[in-house]
């Protein structure tokens, strides 16, 4: 099974620009799941959730957040922010047709699910949260700030899949084919056939012009009433036990799956993931 490769042109401050996402299953299916990617991947990252959720009859559509993978890169880098990024989705989900949605959100495309989840009448109906939560520790910001923006050149492929591997080391887990497929997605050539990362290197503006701090949302968490299943990887730097716990006694009361070895952020390919998630979307007060 593969997707359909599809538009939306949405409007910022500086005009249109286009989002390409990846849609999966029926069209007219009665349960769609909105999957989003991190700070510096794509929407091809949930191809294996994606399959799954589709074979069991879900319209699944994962996006490319705007100056990543095959989505437009946007004219000025300041208008990489939040807001853009909200009301990209928001107008997305008109596009499906503006009923309930669920949503799956890793790290960053987590952050824009609980913006929209905390508005009024909002129209996620379940949340999947993946390593992240409404406080994000400024020690993962840090290790971030690290590599985002800075517009790598490899000389071939094996050069970038090393690299890219460095950088992912605590991703996890996949097996040698979801791999090689991780990394494909995640660069692309020059046209001096060299390779780099896939994505617009600006969308780092604010980690290379501010000193890492901790982002605290926790006066959004109360206002979020959907259920919510929270993924932590035990080893992760953005996602703290202690924040964990506290998203599970306040707000809507998170459920915690939590996983071994792994650190900042599962990946959702192995079958115990992807079973953990489909449970959650698919629980009995959900149909």
């Amino acid at each position: 099974m593969q997707p359909r490769s599809c538009n939306l042109y949405c409007l910022s401050p500086e005009g249109f620009h286009r989002i390409r996402y990846w849609e999966w299953g029926l069209e007219d299916s009665a349960r769609t799941v909105i999957c989003v990617h991190g700070l510096t991947r794509n929407g091809r990252d949930f191809d294996d959730l994606a399959q799954f959720l589709a074979g069991r009859g879900w319209r699944v559509v994962c996006p490319d957040i705007v100056g990543r993978g095959e989505s437009d890169w946007l004219q000025n880098k300041e208008n990489y922010d939040f807001s853009t990024y909200v009301n990209d989705m928001s107008q997305l989900i008109a596009r499906l047709g503006g009923a309930p949605v669920h949503w799956v959100g890793t790290s960053m495309g987590g952050i824009i699910g609980q913006l929209i989840a905390a508005k009024d009448q909002a129209p996620i109906k379940r949340m999947v949260l993946n390593d992240i939560g409404p406080l994000i520790d400024a020690q993962g910001l840090s290790r971030i700030k690290g590599y985002v923006g800075n517009d790598p050149s490899f000389p071939n492929f094996e050069a970038a899949e090393e690299a890219i591997n460095k950088v992912t080391d605590k991703f996890g887990p996949m097996n040698k084919t979801q791999r090689k497929r991780f990394v494909e997605v995640s660069i692309r050539k020059r046209s001096n056939g060299a390779f780099t990362t896939n994505y617009d290197p600006r969308i780092a503006w604010a980690f290379k012009e501010n000193d890492p701090e901790d982002v605290d949302m926790w006066s959004l968490w109360p206002l979020i009433k959907c259920p919510i299943l929270v993924i932590r990887g035990v080893d992760s730097d953005l996602l703290s036990a202690s924040t964990s716990h506290r998203m599970q006694t306040e707000g809507p009361k998170a459920e915690e799956y939590v996983l071994e070895g792994v650190g900042h952020a599962p990946t959702l390919m192995s079958s115990e993931e992807i079973n953990r998630i489909t449970l959650f979307l698919e629980a009995e007060n959900n149909q």
